[in-house]
């Protein structure tokens, strides 16, 4: 028996000088591999959206573990010569739930967003997040080296998280979404930062309620940078009147005629899933002035070309190269999508 557990020690030594004098290309190579793990994941958010309830398991598991991992290794139940195993095994855990959670996240969020608007930096900085948690430098090193760049990592995905599962799996948009989002994110964040305060309690409370408060009114500040997934722009139609069913233009335009003027009616269908209801508005400008603002209109997901939703506006005699533009946006002003028209001169006789 001595002699069976010699030899498997002895081949468990071999395995972890082989990895150690290899240890770059391994992990190279790991970080290859979860990127295709990632890709693979990007294919399936586009048809299993029902999957995202796991994704809040997923955050909930790297954020009490990365709670506890410093407490774990600083006491003595781990060896000391073990404790950056243990480390490395509970980061590559972590890494397997958050990247295929980002990547999951990518392609919902796509759908929605408007790249032409301030949505570009949401969805840069979700790519950065799915490519963090797959380069194991980056992960190991870099982010959980630092608490507050931890907390603000992990804070970022519960909030992209759960502001898509509510409305995806639970039917639950609007107020409540940006609440549970919003707070979730916060109650992350402060986890990592807050601080003792050296003996003064109320200090330590006072410091940890200021951080609170700042990263929840930037969080619900910044909404208008998220796209509104998962609210998604099918098309719009332009005209100057409605047909006779109310549900779409007569006659739809592809342009605008120059110096004389005009009513335009519009008509955006935005699609959302079953039973989810939500307040658009459409907002009207000429050449990036706004002109007009229609009412908050209620939409009811489920139908097949998007909820079907209208509005016009009285526009003034306009000059050729102008360009007249609708925006859809969410009650919240995340803006779902944009079309346009642009004003031609008349033919010349």
């Amino acid at each position: 028996m001595r002699e069976i557990v010699a030899k498997l020690q002895e081949r468990l030594g071999r395995l972890q000088r082989l990895a150690e004098r290899h240890e770059r290309l391994f992990w190279a190579l790991h970080s290859v591999w979860a990127l295709g793990w990632g890709a693979v994941f990007v294919a399936v958010g586009q048809n299993r959206p029902a999957l995202l309830r796991w994704g809040l398991v997923s955050v909930g598991a790297v954020w009490l573990t990365s709670l506890a991992l410093p407490a774990l290794l600083a006491g003595s139940r781990i060896p000391e010569e073990r404790k950056g195993a243990a480390r490395r095994l509970v980061l590559w855990g972590q890494k397997w739930l958050l990247q295929g959670l980002a990547f999951f996240l990518l392609p919902l969020y796509h759908r929605s967003a408007t790249y032409s608007s301030s949505q570009v930096v949401f969805m840069a900085l979700l790519a950065a997040a799915a490519l963090a948690a797959t380069i194991d430098v980056v992960y190991d090193e870099v982010v959980t080296r630092k608490r507050p760049l931890l907390g603000a990592f992990l804070a970022f995905v519960a909030f992209a998280t759960v502001n898509v599962t509510l409305p995806m799996v639970w039917r639950v948009g609007g107020l409540w979404n940006l609440v549970a989002s919003g707070v979730l994110a916060t109650a992350i964040f402060v986890s990592f930062v807050a601080t003792r305060g050296d003996g003064r309690p109320a200090r330590a409370a006072l410091r940890t309620a200021l951080v609170a408060l700042f990263f929840l009114a930037l969080v619900t500040l910044g909404r208008p940078a998220v796209p509104p997934a998962p609210l998604r722009l099918m098309s719009v139609r332009f005209g100057t009147s409605l047909a006779e069913n109310g549900r779409d233009v007569a006659s739809p335009l592809a342009a605008l005629p120059a110096g004389v003027p005009v009513r335009l009616v519009a008509v955006a269908a935005v699609q959302a899933p079953a039973d989810l209801q939500e307040g658009v508005r459409h907002v009207w400008s000429v050449d990036g002035r706004q002109v007009s603002e229609s009412r908050l209109i209620e939409i009811t997901g489920g139908r097949g070309r998007g909820f079907r939703s209208r509005s016009g506006a009285s526009l003034p005699a306009l000059r050729p190269g102008q360009r007249v533009r609708l925006e859809v946006e969410t009650a919240r002003g995340q803006i779902i999508g944009r079309a346009g028209l642009r004003v031609q001169a008349p033919p010349a006789p």
